[in-house]
């Protein structure tokens, strides 16, 4: 996905195995590797990613596993390049095997990047093994590893990794994908750091067939995180959704009877006064105004809300003090 717009960007393809042997795919390729099988699987694989193509939506394209090694078997690079035409496929070198030192793989896939493919550098970040490989290819789309992207909303060692690999690669040309976003968290994390593609079960599970669109609430979701962290000054950018009503069992704010908000709930669960914001008021101020509150209510979230009145969000105030410290000039 597109993590500015909510569109879809493209598709992986997962190989999947039916059959009197119940297994994982991992478990299907190792013993197809022990087996000596492995090439005529992978290219297998490939052939299948290639005539998928068909199928796929405008202006979108495809990914599919490759090992670097197995380019230089002659089944693989066959099933490549017999085709003039490679556009809109994605190969995915994993960066836990070297490409083959006499160069017979790399000249495989200069060919296939002549014909239209592009390059992706899987699961970067993992190894050493892999700068070296993200140093040689210089991939057109680096995949970041689970590993980066899980709890990256509340690591700020994860977030200055994720920001240095978008810098590296930006600077090749290149745009970087994290893999494996699973929480709303993690996804609002990564938009704001401004990666620009992401996939995982936050954004859709597996399936048989193409996904043509993300349901509208949650492309609206990732637009409207997209253009809060385009106001990296504002408190727009660290604003959590959250439900507000008049339910103390099922809202996060509390409307009075005439609309206003009367209380936020704390991180503990309980009612506090809601203090509340504008979202263009600036990173600076609001820390000051909350900071400015009696030392029992000091670090109780905030409240923002429109020219309306009504309510866009809260603000946790780590999540503000934070985003003052990542601000320029700080």
């Amino acid at each position: 996905m597109e993590l500015t717009t909510g569109l879809v960007a493209g598709y992986e393809l997962l190989s999947r195995f039916d059959g009197p042997w119940r297994a994982t795919p991992d478990v299907w390729f190792a013993a197809a590797h022990r087996w000596g099988a492995n090439p005529a699987l992978q290219a297998r694989v490939l052939e299948k990613a290639v005539a998928a193509r068909a199928d796929l939506p405008p202006s979108t394209f495809l990914t599919v596993n490759v090992d670097p090694h197995l380019l230089a078997d002659d089944l693989v690079a066959d099933a490549l390049l017999q085709h003039a035409d490679l556009s809109r496929v994605v190969l995915e070198l994993t960066e836990h095997t070297q490409v083959d030192a006499a160069g017979r793989a790399m000249a495989v896939l200069d060919r296939a990047r002549s014909a239209g493919a592009l390059v992706a550098m899987d699961d970067a970040g993992t190894g050493y093994a892999g700068l070296e490989l993200l140093l040689a290819l210089r991939p057109d789309v680096v995949k970041l590893d689970r590993a980066l992207v899980t709890g990256i909303d509340a690591d700020p060692v994860k977030r200055a990794l994720v920001e240095v690999f978008g810098d590296l690669v930006g600077r090749m040309d290149g745009w970087i994908l994290a893999e494996g976003v699973e929480t709303r968290a993690e996804l609002e994390a990564l938009i704001g750091l401004g990666v620009p593609l992401g996939q995982g079960w936050a954004l859709g599970r597996p399936q048989a067939t193409m996904l043509a669109a993300l349901p509208e609430e949650d492309a609206a979701h990732i637009r409207a995180a997209a253009s809060r962290a385009s106001l990296t000054d504002h408190v727009a950018s660290v604003v959590r959704p959250v439900r507000a009503g008049g339910d103390r069992d099922r809202d996060d704010v509390l409307l009075a009877g005439d609309g206003r908000v009367a209380e936020v709930r704390d991180g503990g669960g309980r009612w506090v006064p809601a203090m509340t914001v504008a979202p263009s008021a600036s990173l600076t101020e609001v820390a000051r105004r909350a900071m400015l509150r009696p030392q029992a209510r000091r670090w109780d979230p905030l409240v923002c809300t429109d020219g309306n009145g009504a309510v866009v969000g809260t603000v946790p105030l780590d999540a503000l003090l934070l985003a003052l410290c990542d601000s320029p000039g700080a």
